[in-house]
């Protein structure tokens, strides 16, 4: 990755849960300001985790990191709680679309108001920028969440973290369980944010290819370590991508990731 200012540096960090199972071994991830960078990986391989660590939530969740270090803007931030992460500009989208179910669309987007700092936009300003990039929500922003689609409510969580005014957002999953066309749709609005808003986004997604195509620059993990990093280009013709992350099938379909061929790309990666 070029040598451009970074929003965020994650440095070589550790992480256990309860203080003895180590899920994160040595990684290290930068997102440059104003950029997009996506982080990839199977079920289980620690990227959630690793957003956590860099939101503070793993201090919800008796996780910890255990050495190395996060700086956000060139302040380290790996020892500070969550609440005040977020305050200084660092948004986790978490996966499965966390809508207060019982409060409307209107109402969700304002609960992220809260955590704007006071020089922000102020909420109408917030609302009326939310409701240009997801015009959906201003069609259903009297509809209590519970009762709108699954779509709608991914549009609506994404929405609720703009409402803080982020410098950084951590998207968790964005794109599952969705409709095709949902999903695109979604994505292009992500798209937007970041060119037009010129919010930083770290991406974690299972779907490679939808990935590769909205960030400039990716990294692999797997079993709670980065295996490659490079830029999406490279990465989309790289064979072991192509292979396990693409979606290229054999005659019994997706490719196991615990097979033998698996084991031995591990090793090459690893040794």
């Amino acid at each position: 990755m070029s040598k451009e200012e970074m929003i965020l540096k994650i440095n070589n960090i550790e992480v256990k849960y309860h203080e003895v199972i180590l899920v994160i071994k040595g990684v290290s991830i930068e997102v440059p300001r104003g950029g997009i960078v996506a982080l990839l990986g199977a079920n289980g391989a620690g990227k959630s985790t690793t957003l956590k660590a860099v939101s503070g939530l793993l201090n919800h969740e008796d996780g910890k990191v255990t050495d190395g270090s996060i700086d956000f803007l060139g302040e380290r931030i790996d020892k500070l709680r969550a609440e005040n992460i977020a305050k200084m500009g660092i948004v986790q989208v978490i996966e499965g679309r966390r809508v207060f179910e019982h409060l409307t669309v209107e109402q969700n987007l304002k609960v992220g108001a809260h955590m704007r700092k006071p020089e922000s936009r102020s909420i109408k300003d917030g609302l009326e920028m939310v409701y240009h990039y997801f015009p959906r929500l201003k069609e259903k922003r009297n509809e209590i969440a519970g009762f709108i689609s699954g779509g709608e409510q991914q549009m609506t969580v994404v929405g609720r973290a703009l409402m803080t005014a982020p410098k950084l957002i951590l998207l968790d999953e964005p794109s599952m369980g969705l409709a095709p066309l949902l999903i695109h749709e979604i994505f292009n609005i992500i798209t937007r944010l970041n060119h037009e808003e010129h919010i930083s986004i770290l991406l974690v997604e299972q779907n490679a290819k939808l990935a590769l195509n909205v960030a400039p620059h990716a990294y692999v993990m797997e079993n709670g370590r980065i295996v490659m990093d490079d830029t999406a280009e490279k990465l989309r013709q790289n064979p072991d991508i192509k292979d396990f992350y693409l979606g290229l099938k054999d005659v019994g379909g997706r490719k196991s990731f615990r097979d033998v061929k698996h084991y031995k790309r591990r090793k090459r990666w690893l040794t």
